[in-house]
């Protein structure tokens, strides 16, 4: 590509996030001045939303659902509400790829009427915001996929899943924020830099960054993200959210593969939210759609909630062996595996899974084409340093290398399956990650995440109440035992860090998600919340 022909690519870049940005007028548009690094209650702390207001965005998406079925709150009130948080935390954070508040209010004012004529419900999700990630189909709504040549394109029909959800009353207001090539930790693209809301200076996660910052700024009750490598529970963790990676073909999709042969390392969509009832309810209403009549790559399995009288056996595992946690999510992980033996509970110690062998078969198992097709894609726009980084080793596989690979993954597969079962575990409990959520480009070790993808293992973070504060350990004289370590604790600093949400994360088999469900309703009662 010449130098003119990337000029005028980069050039329609700045006019899509120009107009973008111009979809914020009115009462969505935020001179906010000097903000403090924790943004989280802007919404409160602004004068934005009225008192009422501010109640409605309080509420979870369960007990919204709940309010408007009483008619406590009409489902304009609520979108009214949730249209001017998420202006606020988009103003703070950068969450938003696009906004469209004359779609969201027409559609409340019809479910409106339609409760008002009828007296029945549309849906069990009658009047409930939900945000998309950016590259969900919504029909109508101007998109991208993380890179300028995809941007302004507008779907003619709704992707499956929010088909699903639109017809069970779903309100759809926002799209979020995604990296450029999706395969980052982080969140960062043409479209600008996404904040942690809860400290600024940090990342919000990727590639669902946009997801976690609009809904742990409480800016929406209930988002769409995509797990490939932690991109659903890196945002949830980052910023005290509950988020679930499912068994990759549970629930439906409606997109395309993120990259030729992802079936290697399947994707999986799920939801984050502020509870685990919002996770429940965002499967229910699904499954119970029966989407598998209309893909046939989804199992016809309803979901079954189900719940575990004996007592329940996890293991937990301290650490990978490669990047040891720092010391505010050691803590996290001591206190919760305390609260969970005084309830009564079998926790054990879990060995550390071979992640240095995992994260080089996942790494390869990735870009099976080399990254070609991501080149491809970004038509002369420049990587950014992330996406440099995550293709530097790619390369590109021919059938026979990618049936061995294939091969590979399965045999490991089976193996840790076997070690599990053999131990009768319930469930394994594990840090989401490192360290809570890092300095902007800093994020590089995936394993304590990918490591699920790989073995497509459903996986669930929770926030544990804890949060990085200057009484926490710096680890500042601790010395790595190998370069990833090493480049880890060089980016980590506890002073940067204060205010940043702590999550874990609890893994079960494959397609044993409900299971996973009932284990995190155990252990969310024993935290008591």
């Amino acid at each position: 590509m010449s130098e003119l022909e990337v000029k005028q690519l980069l050039d329609r870049g700045e006019r899509y996030r120009a107009l973008r940005d111009s979809l914020f007028t009115g009462q969505y548009k935020n001179d906010l001045g000097d903000l403090p690094l924790d943004v989280s209650r802007l919404y409160k702390m602004s004068g934005a939303l009225s008192e009422s207001q501010i109640e409605v965005v309080e509420l979870d998406a369960t007990d919204l659902a709940q309010a408007i079925a009483k008619k406590t709150y009409t489902s304009t009130q609520v979108i009214e509400a949730y249209l001017l948080s998420a202006a606020l935390a988009h103003s703070a954070t950068n969450c938003l790829a696009w906004f469209f508040p004359e779609e969201a209010l027409e559609r409340a004012r019809w479910l409106d009427e339609q409760l008002e004529k009828t007296g029945e419900l549309v849906g069990p999700l009658h009047g409930v915001p939900i945000s998309v990630k950016d590259f969900i189909m919504v029909k109508g709504i101007s998109q991208t996929s993380g890179h300028i040549a995809s941007s302004g394109f507008i779907p003619e029909e709704d992707a499956h899943i929010v088909s699903i959800l639109r017809d069970a009353g779903a309100v759809f207001y926002a799209k979020t924020t995604m990296p450029q090539s999706i395969m980052h930790l982080e969140t960062d693209s043409f479209l600008g830099v996404t904040s942690n809301p809860f400290n600024c200076n940090l990342t919000a996660g990727g590639s669902s960054g946009g997801e976690g910052a609009l809904v742990g700024a409480r800016g929406s009750p209930l988002g769409i993200t995509t797990d490939i490598g932690g991109s659903t529970r890196g945002p949830a963790a980052n910023n005290g959210l509950w988020g679930f990676k499912p068994t990759a073909m549970r629930l439906p999709k409606g997109m395309k593969g993120i990259m030729p042969g992802a079936d290697g390392v399947a994707g999986a969509i799920g939801p984050i939210a502020h509870s685990l009832r919002d996770l429940d309810l965002f499967c229910r209403v699904l499954l119970d759609a029966q989407p598998w009549n209309q893909d046939i790559n989804i199992p016809p399995m309803p979901w079954s909630p189900l719940t575990l009288a004996r007592p329940i056996k996890i293991g937990v595992m301290w650490e990978d062996s490669v990047v040891r946690p720092v010391a505010p999510v050691r803590q996290a992980m001591r206190e919760v595996v305390y609260q969970l033996r005084a309830k009564g509970m079998e926790v054990v110690d879990y060995p550390a899974y071979p992640a240095a062998e995992a994260w080089t078969m996942i790494k390869r198992l990735y870009y099976l084409d080399g990254a070609k097709k991501l080149r491809e894609m970004l038509d002369g726009e420049p990587m950014l340093p992330l996406t440099t980084w995550i293709t530097s080793n790619a390369q590109s596989q021919d059938i026979g290398s990618m049936w061995r690979l294939v091969n590979e993954r399965d045999v490991f597969r089976n193996a840790y399956t076997k070690f599990f079962r053999s131990e009768n575990f319930d469930a394994v409990l594990s840090p989401a990650a490192p360290g809570p959520a890092g300095p902007h480009g800093s994020s590089k070790y995936w394993s304590y995440t990918s490591f699920w993808n790989l073995l497509d293992w459903p996986a669930l973070v929770f926030p544990t109440g804890h949060k990085v504060a200057p009484t926490d350990h710096d680890d500042a004289e601790y010395q790595g035992r190998n370069p990833e370590e090493t480049e880890y604790y060089s980016s980590y600093s506890r002073d940067k860090a204060i205010g940043a949400p702590i999550g874990l994360q609890l893994s079960v088999p494959r397609f044993e998600d409900e299971k996973l469900f009932a284990v995190a309703k155990q252990v969310n009662a024993a935290l008591a919340r």
